[in-house]
């Protein structure tokens, strides 16, 4: 068999291994293709919260500091805005869908705002997710004491879904509002004070 020859049965080979749907979505397309259970009982993948911009957030609810005090910042985030925060939706990707059920999500963020979304994937899709944001995680330990480092950024997806901004871990909420509302005004949504 010639190298050629070779070459283009491997191809056939990876094509037809991919036609059964088992290939992974990577990139932007997993925004669109990965399916969600959402903590207000709906099955939604990211670009399905388009029509108002959405601060996004990848943790987990056994976090013992970085993700309680992520959640307690978007709250005053909605403060700062105050009228314009009906504008923005927050949501909250766990990276931990084994633990963190779309039940336990909402009671969970019910505790910070009820208005906060939680998602829940399969592990596949939230790694998917993940990387076609930037974002990083990984499991440490076993069971019902693992824990997980992850970037700890909110993801600003505008009306259209489109990511728009990012803003850092370390960033204080005064900073966030300032730079949301210079960033949703050009978009036509939160107006200046």
């Amino acid at each position: 068999m010639t190298r050629w020859a070779a070459a283009g049965l491997l191809t056939l080979a990876l094509l037809g291994g991919c036609a059964d749907g088992q290939a992974p979505v990577m990139g932007q397309a997993a925004l669109g293709a990965v399916k969600f259970e959402s903590s207000d009982g709906r099955t939604l993948a990211i670009r399905d919260l388009q029509g108002k911009p959405t601060l996004l957030f990848f943790g987990f609810t056994h976090c013992p500091e970085v993700c309680p005090l992520s959640l307690v910042k978007a709250v005053q985030i909605k403060q700062l805005l105050g009228p314009a925060a009906a504008q923005l939706q927050v949501a909250f990707v766990t990276v931990d869908p084994q633990r963190d059920t779309p039940a336990h999500l909402r009671e969970y963020l019910a505790a910070f705002d009820t208005t906060f979304l939680g998602l829940a994937a399969d592990e596949p899709g939230t790694r998917a997710i993940a990387e076609s944001l930037g974002v990083s995680y990984r499991r440490v330990g076993e069971g019902d004491m693992a824990t997980f480092e992850h970037t700890a950024s909110w993801f600003l997806l505008g009306a259209d879904g489109q990511l728009q901004d990012v803003y850092g871990y370390a960033m204080n909420e005064r900073d966030i509002v300032e730079k949301l509302r210079v960033r949703l005004a050009v978009a036509g949504g939160i107006a200046r004070p």
